[in-house]
């Protein structure tokens, strides 16, 4: 059977916390991004529910 030891070198901790910080960082550029975006958007107009009942027809008593 193999078995692999990985040591953990103050290289690759370095490395692996600079790739963590990098991964937070464009990940919170990209939602900061996308909430400019969709603050930027004007909301469609909603249906107003009156008009729509105003223009059924009335059934007779």
């Amino acid at each position: 059977m193999m078995e692999y030891r990985f040591n953990f070198t103050p290289r690759l901790v370095a490395l692996g916390l600079f790739t963590g910080v990098a991964l937070l960082v464009l990940l919170f550029s990209l939602g900061f991004q996308l909430g400019v975006r969709m603050a930027a958007e004007s909301p469609a107009p909603a249906p107003v529910a009156h008009e729509r009942v105003a223009a059924a027809p009335k059934a007779a008593p």
